[in-house]
This record gives structure tokens, sequence and C-alpha cells, in this order.
């Protein structure tokens, strides 16, 4: 059985991710519960996607992309940063098909 003190390297990460860049947009935070040692973080703007990438020195290259079923772009990106593994996860605004026009 997993403690919380399993996660502590994870959750020290975290408090040093905000330190060094307070400035960031706030992305939604999770903990990996079943992989102490990672890190997600989610972006539901894609130039807050782009900040922490660059922040994180993930290469663009590297970057998954595809659409959701609710047709937003979803962009993956993965990185160290002081000893754990920070998954980071960007999201658009959902796309709304147009509506066809009745003649």
């Amino acid at each position: 059985m997993r403690t919380f003190a399993d996660h502590a390297r994870t959750v020290t990460a975290l408090h040093e991710l905000a330190a060094e860049y307070p400035l960031l947009p706030a992305p939604d935070v999770q903990i990996v519960p079943h992989l102490p040692g990672e890190l997600m973080l989610s972006c539901w703007d894609l130039t807050a996607f782009e900040a922490w990438r660059e922040a994180l020195h993930a290469d663009a290259e590297d970057v998954e992309h595809g659409v959701t079923q609710v047709g937003q772009v979803r962009l993956i990106a993965a990185a160290k940063f002081n000893g754990i593994t920070v998954i980071l996860h960007g999201y658009s605004p959902q796309i709304r098909p147009q509506k066809a026009e009745v003649a």
C-alpha cells in the first residue's frame, strides 16, 4: 500500500515549481497516486501550455497531439524537473461545429 510519504518528492517539486515560476498561468495539478515521482499539469489554454512547455524545457518536437471526442485540440509533453516527471497536458477551447445553412 502506498502512503502519503511516497509522494514527498513530488510535493516538494510542486512547491519548487510554484516558487520558480510564480507568474506562469496556474494549471490544474494532479499528483498521480499510483506513480510516485510523477506530476500532471493540465492547461486549459494552449498559450498557457506553451509557457509551461518552454519553462520545463520540453522539446516542441516531442509534443504529442490529437483531438478529443468533444473536438478539443489536446497536447501532451513530458519533462524532468528536480528528479520527477512532469506530464503537461494542454487543451484548446472546444471547437463547435458550424451549423449548415438551410437554403
